[in-house]
């Protein structure tokens, strides 16, 4: 129970705290781009629906779009991404930098799709070119040091823990 309370507490203030970094003029970092491929990566598969509800909480905080809207934003690049779990060795840097290259364009451009069939404009529908470069660049060691960190570290799913018990 404290694990899903820490994560609905902390995982939306992600999300306010990645646009106070961005207003001081360090990366633009997507807090949708990390936790989706934390979520298509490394969750726990019984938890995914209840973790996915946290990040588009946090995405519907930043964002003038409603919760469903963030949902599909958030969920169809973790459910495409879900079988390629066991293809592709998710500790592999590389596969993870390019995976949040493509998550730091297909979140951009879903945001925008669905604000136009929902008729709901997305802010963070315009796709920047620096943010998919600083996503390539630093997602891979913030998913290394979020897997180990609360609140993640307790959604790890078994066999992606790096050998902890």
């Amino acid at each position: 129970m404290r694990r899903w309370l820490w994560w609905f507490l902390l995982v939306p203030q992600g999300f306010l705290i990645a646009g106070l970094v961005a207003d001081l003029g360090l990366p633009a970092l997507d807090m949708a781009v990390l936790a989706g491929l934390f979520l298509a990566w490394f969750a726990d598969r019984r938890a995914l629906p209840f973790l996915l509800l946290g990040v588009a909480v946090g995405r519907a905080m930043v964002d003038e779009a409603t919760l469903p809207v963030h949902i599909l934003v958030v969920g169809i690049p973790v459910a495409l991404c879900l079988p390629l779990r066991g293809l592709f060795v998710a500790q592999h840097w590389l596969w993870q930098a390019f995976a949040a290259a493509a998550f730091a364009i297909v979140v951009p451009k879903l945001s925008g799709l669905c604000g136009r069939v929902f008729d709901q404009p997305s802010v963070s529908a315009q796709l920047d070119g620096w943010a998919v470069v600083w996503s390539a660049l630093l997602m891979p060691p913030l998913l290394l040091l979020t897997r180990h960190l609360p609140p993640f570290a307790a959604f790890v799913e078994r066999g992606f823990d790096g050998g902890r018990a």
